[in-house]
């Protein structure tokens, strides 16, 4: 874990001297006092004030497509997603339906977003098709654009979650709904293929997007506190951003 900023540093992995090389996503709690990390086997770790409330090798199951993590907004518990887009739920998060649930069978789902009220949750694929559950309202796609990408990497919810914005592996941005376009990788003259995540600022009218190196990328109020880059030291492993 890298923190710049305010960002408090609770804890790593490597620092409990446990020693893994298979974590997918990373997500931080409400105050930003603590984070979850999940493995794809659906391990979670827990740092600061985050809550550990379940895991999958807990359970007995045995899953190795784990691509994410979300809290619920007590943050008393969290979802994971499948790349399948199975889910699987803890604590206090309801489990409102998913793909495989349908009978619909993909390969390709890269990330997951809650509702504000956590009655529901959005998946995005790596095309960037969107699947909506519970009361999360569907408001586009790039396949329904007519638009074919197969490297997003990520999606964000509006602060009312009345849109969302997704973000490909060169930087690319889509904005759907009520969220905010503050710029894109490409449209800066910046050529990468790398970008892993975003995450958006608290008025929505900014995000950050971090890279496997750990490179950041900041649009709109979005402001830049620094990147592993800069601090000299040399990466390709950063997986996950999440805000402090």
């Amino acid at each position: 874990v890298f923190s710049f900023g305010d960002a408090p540093f609770a804890g790593s992995l490597p620092g409990l001297g446990v020693h893994v090389h298979d974590i997918v996503g990373m997500v931080s709690t409400a105050d930003g006092g603590g984070y979850w990390m999940v493995g794809r086997d659906g391990g979670v770790f827990a740092f600061g004030d985050a809550g550990y409330v379940g895991s999958l090798p807990a359970l007995g199951v045995h899953v190795h497509d784990i691509v994410g993590i979300v809290p619920t907004p007590t943050g008393r518990g969290y979802w994971m997603v499948g790349s399948d887009g199975g889910v699987f739920a803890f604590g206090d998060a309801g489990f409102v339906g998913s793909l495989p649930g349908l009978g619909v069978h993909v390969a390709d789902i890269v990330g997951v977003v809650p509702t504000a009220d956590g009655g529901g949750y959005w998946m995005v694929g790596s095309d960037g098709g969107v699947f909506a559950f519970g009361d999360a309202g569907f408001v586009g796609s790039l396949p329904g654009l007519g638009v074919h990408v197969h490297d997003i990497v990520g999606i964000v919810g509006s602060p009312d979650r009345a849109g969302y914005t997704m973000v490909g592996r060169d930087g690319g941005v889509f904005a759907f709904g009520d969220a905010t376009f503050a710029g894109s990788v490409p449209a800066s003259g910046v050529h990468v293929d790398d970008v892993v995540g975003i995450v958006g600022t608290p008025s929505g009218l900014g995000y950050v997007m971090v890279a496997a190196d750990g490179g950041v990328f900041t649009f709109g109020d979005a402001v830049y506190r620094g990147s592993v880059p800069g601090l000299g030291l040399a990466v390709d492993d950063v997986v996950a951003v999440a805000a402090g």
